[in-house]
């Protein structure tokens, strides 16, 4: 199981316990999928959910809505929470074959699959391509970029793109980092259409640390290649 036991931890000590929907999400759920008009057979999944913290902004348009995380405390806490999609939030490692048969609309990746080595990382993606409808919407956001200030400061690389080790800044405690260049990634997703691919960076001019990722959102041919 490639889940971190580092981030049910995390979670126990109440940390990284986000509440409030990214913004990012909203805009891009709403803008490249049929959400906002949702029927009866629309069905979102979020893997890496963590705390929920989009779950009210998909429950306001769907009622289909799946979750999947490593912690079981997190998960059984999202249980309590919601209790209307309590059979639909699961306790497992998402790069693994998923513990439910559902096609989905769209698939939600908020900075989930970036903690996880490469070879972990193609298998979740294969799974996600084939588990969504024609047409459907991958939407990944925090894709760690390789001009992250805290790429080469890494106490342990496990390859050119994985690292861990950390014990200070944003990456205390997390296990395992991934790092992005545009070639791994147009590798990583060739099997699907690329509506939208960003690079952002975030320089605290004071400290000259960099914060830089990609985001994406990628389209399942409604034709398979």
């Amino acid at each position: 199981m490639s889940f971190c036991q580092n981030w049910d931890n995390l979670y126990r000590a109440s940390q990284h316990m986000s509440i409030w929907p990214w913004s990012v999400v909203v805009a891009a759920s709403l803008r490249h999928t049929q959400l906002r008009n949702a029927d009866e057979n629309f069905r979102v999944l979020e893997v890496g959910c963590g705390a929920g913290a989009n779950f009210p902004f998909f429950l306001s348009y769907c009622k289909n809505v799946y979750g999947i995380d490593g912690s079981e405390f997190i998960i059984n806490q999202l249980k309590s929470r919601f209790p209307d999609i309590a059979d639909t939030l699961f306790t497992g490692d998402f790069t693994q074959p998923w513990p439910f048969e559902n096609d989905f609309d769209l698939i939600v990746d908020r900075g989930a699959s970036v903690h996880n080595p490469t070879a972990s990382i193609e298998k979740y993606l294969k799974q996600a391509f084939e588990r969504l409808k024609p047409g459907g919407i991958l939407l990944v956001t925090d894709w760690f970029s390789t001009t992250h200030s805290d790429y080469d400061k890494a106490p342990v690389s496990i390859d050119k793109y994985t690292k861990t080790g950390y014990t200070s800044g944003s990456f205390a405690e997390v296990g395992n980092v991934n790092f992005f260049d545009e070639p791994l990634i147009r590798n990583l997703v060739s099997a699907f259409e690329i509506i939208s691919l960003t690079h952002g960076c975030d320089e605290d001019i004071a400290s000259g640390h960099k914060h830089a990722c990609w985001n994406m959102i990628l389209r399942k041919p409604q034709h398979e290649k």
